[in-house]
C-alpha cells in the first residue's frame, strides 16, 4: 500500500505518485465508489467519529442520558422511552441538516462518473440523501425484494446503493411501509414524540368495527435508516446486487470519507477488492485519517491523506480532460486543430539536400556504342589494342542480294529432232 499524503504543500515526490493514481481513475472503466459521512462534511453535516462529530455532540448535548454516542444509533435505544425521545429529537435535527445542505465536489464527482458512463455502482454509508439533489437515482422499494429477472434492471437502473437507509423518508416499525415527512411529523419528532402509522391505524379500525380480533397495537413512524445491531430489511435484495457488480467486471473502487470500521462494510470492501484485484485493477482509499496498515495493507493500494473534496480538485488540475464534457472535448480538439500549423512529413524533412538536387536535374540519355564486327580469319588471333579515344567507323551493312524467282526464268525453245 502506498500513502500519498497531500494534506500539507504537494511535493514532487508526493506528486509523482499523485500523477500515479491519477492516471489509475483516467483509465478505469468501471468504477466502484464507496462512501462515507466525510464527503458531506464540507455540506455542513457532521461526521459520526471527528471531534466535533455526532457522537460527541450527542454526549455534549445529553451528558447525563447517553454514555457514548454511537449509544443513540443503536438498536438497543429502543428499550426505554427517553432514549427513544431523545433518538427521534436528534434524527428531527439531523433532517434539518440535509435539507438545507448542498452537494460538495465529491458528490459531483460522482455524478460526472457517471456521465462519463465510468460509474458501476455507489454504495454510500450516508443518510443525507445529497445525491438525489444531483439527479442520481437512490434507494429501493419494497416492490424490488423479488430477486427475479426484473430485479436485474432495476438494480443496473440504480446509481447509488444507500446502505443504511435514508433520512428522507419515515418507516412505521410495525407494518414497514414508507411515509414522507410533513410538517405535522417534523413538529413532533422535534419534541421527542412518535407519530403513529396511519396505515396500521386504519387496518386497526378497519378489524375493530368489523368485529374480528384485534392483532395488537399498531405501531409508529422513525427515520427509515438501519441502526447498529439492526437486521438490514434489505439484505437480500443487497446481497443479491452486491454479486452482480461483482459479476460485472469493475476494474477500480475508491473508498471516501471512510474509516471503515462497520463489520459489513469491512466485509463489502474486501469482497470487491478480491474481485478487482483479480483482473489488474486497484484499490484507492481518500480521507483524513489513515487506516490501519496491518488490516488493509493486503487490500487497499493507495492511501490518500487527505480532505475528499480536495482530492478531486487535485484530480481536475492533473487530468481536466476527465472533468469536461463531450461537447467541451470536441470543442477543445477542434481548437486546436485551427491553432496548429500543418506538420511537414518526417519523410520530406530527412531528405539529403544534395539528393533533392540531383532529382531536379533532367536526365541524360546514355550514348550508344557499337561493337565493331569481328572476321572469322581473326578468331583466335591477338586482339589488337585500340586507343580509347577512338571512335570505331560502323561499316555499313551488306545489301543482300535478289534471288531470282523460278517462276518468272524464260522458257527455252526445244531442239528439234534431225530425221535420218
Amino acid at each position: 500500500m502506498k500513502t500519498i499524503d497531500l494534506s500539507k504543500e504537494v511535493d514532487s515526490h508526493e506528486h509523482i505518485k499523485f500523477a500515479e493514481v491519477a492516471k489509475t481513475v483516467y483509465k478505469a472503466r468501471r468504477t466502484v465508489v464507496l462512501t462515507g459521512a466525510g464527503i458531506s462534511c464540507n455540506a455542513g453535516i457532521p461526521d459520526f467519529r471527528s471531534s466535533d462529530g455526532l457522537y460527541n455532540m450527542v454526549k455534549t448535548k445529553f451528558p447525563t442520558k447517553v454514555v457514548k454516542g454511537q449509544d443513540l444509533f443503536d438498536i438497543s435505544i429502543f428499550r426505554d422511552e427517553m432514549t427513544v425521545s431523545l433518538f427521534l429529537s436528534f434524527m428531527e435535527q439531523l433532517y434539518s441538516f440535509s435539507e438545507t445542505a448542498s452537494p460538495t465536489e465529491t458528490h459531483r464527482f460522482i455524478r460526472m462518473l457517471k456521465d462519463k458512463k465510468k460509474l458501476l455502482r455507489c454504495y454510500t454509508q450516508n443518510i443525507d440523501g445529497l445525491e438525489q439533489k444531483l439527479g442520481l437515482k437512490t434507494g429501493l422499494s419494497v416492490s424490488d425484494v423479488d430477486t427475479g429477472r426484473g430485479f436485474v434492471k432495476r438494480w443496473q437502473a440504480l446509481d447509488v446503493v444507500q446502505l443504511h437507509g435514508s433520512l428522507g423518508h419515515l418507516a412505521c416499525t410495525s407494518c414497514f411501509c414508507n411515509f414522507d415527512w410533513n410538517s405535522e411529523y417534523r413538529r413532533q419528532l422535534a419534541q421527542g414524540l412518535s407519530p403513529d402509522c396511519h396505515n396500521c391505524y386504519l387496518k386497526y379500525q378497519e378489524r375493530l368495527y368489523s368485529g374480528k380480533r384485534l392483532t395488537g397495537n399498531y405501531g409508529f413512524l422513525r427515520p427509515n435508516i438501519v441502526l447498529y445491531g439492526e437486521n438490514h430489511p434489505q439484505a437480500e435484495i443487497l446481497a443479491s446486487g452486491i454479486n452482480k457488480d461483482k459479476s460485472s467486471r469493475p476494474d477500480l473502487l475508491i473508498i471516501m470519507g471512510t474509516s471503515l470500521r462497520v463489520d459489513g462494510v469491512k466485509k463489502l470492501v474486501r469482497a470487491l477488492a478480491s474481485d478487482i484485484h483479480a483482473r489488474g485493477g486497484k484499490v484507492l482509499f481518500v480521507n483524513k485519517t489513515p487506516v490501519s496498515h496491518a488490516m488493509w495493507s493486503s487490500v487497499i493500494d493507495y492511501e490518500v491523506l487527505c480532505d475528499c473534496d480536495r482530492f478531486v480538485e487535485l484530480l481536475r488540475d492533473e487530468i481536466p480532460d476527465l472533468f469536461l464534457t463531450q461537447e467541451q472535448l470536441d470543442s477543445k480538439r477542434l481548437n486546436q486543430k485551427l491553432i496548429t500549423p500543418p506538420r511537414t512529413p518526417e519523410s520530406k524533412l530527412k531528405q539529403d539536400p544534395a539528393s533533392v538536387a540531383v532529382k531536379a536535374e533532367v536526365a541524360v540519355k546514355p550514348e550508344i556504342t557499337v561493337k565493331p564486327e569481328v572476321d572469322d580469319s581473326q578468331v583466335g588471333a591477338t586482339p589488337i589494342k585500340q586507343d580509347p579515344h577512338h571512335t570505331p567507323t560502323v561499316a555499313p551493312k551488306p545489301r543482300p542480294r535478289k534471288r531470282a524467282n523460278p517462276c518468272k526464268q524464260k522458257a527455252t525453245k526445244p531442239t528439234k529432232k534431225i530425221r535420218s
